[in-house]
């Protein structure tokens, strides 16, 4: 009995090292290509809900597309004012993108009556993928990043921004950059 208990520990053991062994040979985030072997550079929008959303979440990933030669574009759906203080936090949005070197005319910051900062404020998804696709065509965008379906934080507003562009009309537009597995009824 005790050589089954002895075995099993083994196994984990070595299933253990196989792993580590992999995660340790793997290349490093720093030597893969930029996106998916394509080295060109690319025009990426981020789309965020308010101002500080690019620093507090995202700051890694605009230093890695940065530093890849990217050119990164940020869209800021709302500027933030559900204290009122809207003009500040744009312009903090400002500050920030300079700091993480993204060109000012490359930054653009909402005030749509219809978008406000809030945890009550729910906004429109057709009107998000609207206002996505016009700087998607306005800036030439390649790709674009934003929340996860939760918003990483649960924000509700982080949420919308999620559904927001994967509102139908921006799917529709990038299908054809993306191959998507569809089950389709005969």
């Amino acid at each position: 009995m005790a050589w089954i208990w002895m075995l099993s520990a083994a196994g984990a053991v070595l299933l253990w090292v196989i792993s580590l062994g992999r995660i340790l040979s793997s290349p490093a985030p720093s030597c893969l290509p930029p996106l998916r072997g394509d080295r060109r550079n690319r025009n990426v929008l981020l789309v965020v809900a308010h101002p500080d959303d690019e620093s507090m979440f995202f700051a890694p990933t605009i230093m890695f597309l940065n530093s890849r030669g990217h050119r990164i574009h940020i869209l800021c759906m709302s500027q933030g004012n559900a204290d009122g203080l809207g003009n500040f936090r744009k312009e903090e949005l400002y500050n920030a993108c300079d700091t993480l070197k993204i060109p000012r005319n490359q930054v653009k910051a909402l005030d749509h009556p219809k978008l406000q900062d809030g945890f009550h404020e729910k906004w429109d998804h057709g009107l998000l993928a609207e206002l996505a696709m016009e700087h998607v065509q306005l800036w030439d965008i390649d790709l674009i990043v934003t929340f996860d379906s939760y918003g990483v934080s649960g924000h509700p507003n982080h949420r919308d921004v999620h559904h927001g562009i994967w509102y139908r009309r921006l799917f529709v537009m990038f299908s054809s950059y993306t191959y998507i597995n569809t089950l389709q009824k005969v």
